[in-house]
Formats: structure tokens, C-alpha cells, sequence
């Protein structure tokens, strides 16, 4: 350790940073920050959520309201014994003159080496940066109350391994965004909290959120991850076989599939924040025993709210569900539209979940287009068919524009398709009149016909 210098990793410009960046891709999730957060840089919250955190002699309990990728709301409340927690909250981090010149004697380089890991920090290349592993380790215990809510949940809902993974991402991304500062009760964090921290503050940035899943999810059977670290920002690789569309890295021998806790934006595993990021460093997860139960019981409490739909969409026999997009809203169909971030289950369906009464559901894309309402109090399944003999079935040129003009109070309004590559265009419509055209005015081969609910009908233009 001959001239090692100790630095402290810079996190200003890399706040500033992904401050930028968050702002403008997801501001349709955001809220202004409230008065008494005027302190917490970079400060951002969903309207949807809500965290709470409590206490007493023996306990920290926790209420936190959350969407899933189903748009399902989950509230969970748990607990954690209060000693533990403390006594990591108390030791993480490092006394500021680590940071100082000092004198190169085995004593001094020993003490300070021994301060450095008791705060759980490490030093790496002569910079001194939490450990990770350490962290996770020493947390696992005192996140047993959340681990069992989301075996719980997994178990309840019949949940694969990937929609659990994606259930504790929903979690970690509703928690309300802020950057934590360098220094934290006389001691330097380097910009993070560990998770009792992070819980009872209910707010953190991507590598506080990183290290919550990771001590969460390492909490149950047969897991594994790295946490993956690009300019900037921290995620998580889970050790997996990706999928035809999920971004991974191949890392040791094995691959590991992004995963983005951070929020506000509800990315499903798979999506990496940005499409351009760049994994510097891997750093692997590896724990040095078994998981510790806390000594004192801890309680957990899942209470999930909101009306369930199924969704099929199916051309023939064949689900079309990963191949098309599904936008939703509950005003109307002329407000802004949300694309369906729920993946379809192994059946080939979709879930949904709203605490609204009334989905509008629209489909614009090449090939396919629907529009309609349902109140999903009735209709707890739906089926949206595009075969010919189901649907508004249009045969043309490929890629070919195809117009479709409704008939109501004697008016005309007008949709705009276009054809797949084949030549066919499909409409789920709703009943009524309708005239179909190439061209954007009514005038010359035109195609008129009464569209009756349910009932196909097939021609060319």
C-alpha cells in the first residue's frame, strides 16, 4: 500500500447529470417536490405513491404504496428490529480525515484500514468506495419483512421469476427519487445510503436503490447478481438466460440481465435506463454465508387494491400480445395515452389492474389498429381477435395508407392505418357506419358498410 492515496469519489456532476436525464424522460410520471424535500437534490416522486416510516422502542415500521408493471397497487407494510438497523445506520461510512495526508507508519495505515471497513467501505485503486457486498450482507436481516412480502405476493398472484424480479423493481422504483449527500452525521457516505437508511428516509438515488433490491432479492432462494456500474449510474445485472429483446452483459462466464431500480420511469427488466449505456465496471454479488434471521419477529402485511382485467390479443389462434403495443387511459380518447408496461403471462395474456371503473384501450400500429371502452366491473376478460371473419379486415398494397371514416350525428371523423407488410390492415371497431378510402377525402373508391359488433367484414382497396 506504498502511496496510496485515498480519494473521495466525486458525485456532484454525476447528480447534476442524471438530474438532466431524469427530468426529460420521465416527466410524465413526476410531481413537483414538496415544500419540506426543498433540501434533497434532485428530489422527484410518482403521484401514485406513498412511503411512511415509524418507530418504537423495538421496531421500525413501514407503510409503502406502490404500482406494479400490471398497474396493480400494492400496499406493504413491515417491520425491522430498530437495534440492527441502528447500529448500521451508526457505522456506514468513513471519518473525514481519511481523506487527509498522512503519516506512511504500519500503525496508521492499519487503523485507518481498519475504520475503512468498519463503515463498510473498501479501498479500490486508490480510491476508497463503499463495499458493497458488505452492505448487502449486513442488510439481508434487517429487510426480512420485505423479502417475505414479495414471496408473499409472488406466491398469491402466481408470479414467474421474472414478474417477482419485476414486482421488487416496481417496489425500489416508486420510491421516491433524491441524491443523497457526501457527508452524513460527521462521516463521508460518498452520496449513498444503506438500506435501513434508505427505508426510513424513503428516498434514495440508483446505487441506494441498488443495494435495497440486492439485499432484498438475495433474501430469497436461488438468486443471483452484480451490480453494474456505467458513468453515472448503478443498476443491477440478475444472473440469468436473457431473452430475444433484453439487454444483458456477459460477465465471469455468466450472463446478467439489466435490471433498473432506480425509477421514476417503470422500466420492466430487461431495459436499461438509456439504450446507450455502458458498463465500466461488474462488480458480483458474492455473499460470505448464510442469511441470519433477525433475532427479534418481524411482521409483514400485503393488501392489494384496484380492479383485474385480463387481456387477449390474439390474430387467429396465435397471441399477438409481445408483438403489439397497448396504450390505455381512463378520460377519454382524446387525452394522453399510456403504453401498457405489463408483459404478457405464459398464457399469452396481459393483466391489468386500475382503481378506475372505465379503460379506453388503443392500438395504433402497422397492421393493427383498436379502439374501445370497457368497464372492466363487467368485463373482467378480454378478447381482441384480428383474424379475418373477427374484425374490419382491409386488403391493399403493402405499407399502403388506409383511411377510415366514421359515420355520427352526420358527421364524419376520420383514423388514419396503415398496412403491414403483407398488405392487410385489421380494426377492432366499434358498431357503426363506416367508409374506407385511400385517400384522405371522401371522394372516389370508397368502401361503405355498416360495421355490427362482433361481425367481420373482409374486402379490398
Amino acid at each position: 500500500m506504498n502511496n496510496l492515496k485515498f480519494i473521495l469519489i466525486p458525485s456532484s456532476l454525476v447528480a447534476i447529470l442524471f438530474y438532466i436525464y431524469s427530468y426529460f424522460l420521465f416527466p410524465e410520471y413526476l410531481d413537483e417536490v414538496p415544500g419540506e424535500f426543498d433540501a434533497i437534490n434532485g428530489y422527484k416522486k410518482n403521484a401514485w405513491t406513498s412511503q411512511k416510516s415509524t418507530s418504537d422502542n423495538n421496531y421500525y415500521n413501514y407503510t409503502y404504496k406502490f404500482k406494479d408493471l400490471s398497474n396493480q397497487t400494492h400496499i406493504w407494510k413491515w417491520s425491522a428490529p430498530k437495534k440492527e438497523s441502528d447500529e448500521i445506520i451508526k457505522r456506514f461510512g468513513v471519518p473525514p480525515s481519511i481523506y487527509k495526508p498522512y503519516v506512511l507508519s504500519p500503525e496508521v495505515i492499519a487503523k485507518r484500514n481498519k475504520q475503512i471497513k468498519a463503515g463498510y467501505f473498501r479501498a479500490m485503486n486508490n480510491l476508497v468506495i463503499p463495499d458493497y457486498t458488505a452492505i448487502v450482507d449486513a442488510s439481508r436481516p434487517l429487510v426480512a419483512g420485505l423479502a417475505s412480502l414479495v414471496k408473499k405476493t409472488a406466491k398469491a398472484d402466481a408470479l414467474s421469476s421474472r414478474e417477482t424480479i419485476e414486482l421488487l423493481m416496481s417496489f425500489c422504483q416508486d420510491i421516491p427519487y433524491g441524491i443523497p449527500p457526501n457527508n452524513y452525521k460527521n462521516k463521508v457516505i460518498s452520496g449513498m445510503f444503506p438500506p435501513p437508511l434508505a427505508l426510513n428516509k424513503t428516498w434514495g438515488d440508483c446505487d441506494t436503490k441498488a443495494i435495497l433490491f440486492a439485499a432484498t432479492y438475495l433474501s430469497l432462494p436461488g438468486t443471483s447478481i452484480a451490480l453494474l456500474e456505467s458513468p453515472g449510474h448503478v443498476s443491477i445485472g440478475v444472473e440469468g438466460i436473457p431473452g430475444p429483446y433484453d439487454n444483458a452483459v456477459n460477465y465471469g462466464g455468466k450472463k446478467y440481465i439489466f435490471a433498473e431500480p432506480v425509477g421514476p420511469g417503470k422500466h420492466p427488466l430487461g431495459h436499461a435506463v438509456s439504450p446507450y449505456v455502458q458498463v465500466k465496471m461488474v462488480y458480483p454479488i458474492k455473499l460470505k454465508g448464510e442469511l441470519i434471521q433477525p433475532k427479534l419477529p418481524v411482521i409483514s402485511e400485503s393488501i392489494s387494491l384496484g380492479n383485474n382485467v385480463i387481456l387477449s390479443l390474439k390474430d387467429g389462434n396465435t397471441s399477438i400480445a409481445d408483438k403489439v403495443k397497448l396504450f390505455y387511459n381512463h378520460v377519454g380518447q382524446n387525452k394522453t395515452y399510456y403504453e401498457l408496461t405489463s408483459r404478457p403471462r405464459k398464457d399469452g395474456t396481459i393483466k391489468y389492474s386500475t382503481e378506475k371503473n372505465i379503460i379506453f384501450l388503443m392500438i395504433n400500429e402497422a397492421g393493427y389498429y383498436h379502439y374501445g371502452s370497457y368497464d372492466i366491473r363487467k368485463n373482467s376478460s378480454l378478447d381482441l381477435n384480428f383474424s379475418e371473419g373477427n374484425c374490419i379486415y382491409i386488403k391493399t398494397r403493402p405499407r399502403k395508407k388506409v383511411f377510415l371514416f366514421r359515420r355520427k350525428n352526420g358527421k364524419y371523423s376520420g383514423l388514419q392505418f396503415q398496412a403491414d407488410n403483407r398488405g392487410i390492415v385489421r380494426a377492432i371497431m366499434e358498431s357503426g357506419e363506416y367508409v374506407a378510402s385511400v385517400s384522405q377525402k371522401i371522394s372516389g373508391g370508397l368502401k361503405q358498410f355498416n360495421r355490427e359488433k362482433k361481425i367481420g367484414i373482409t374486402f379490398s382497396l
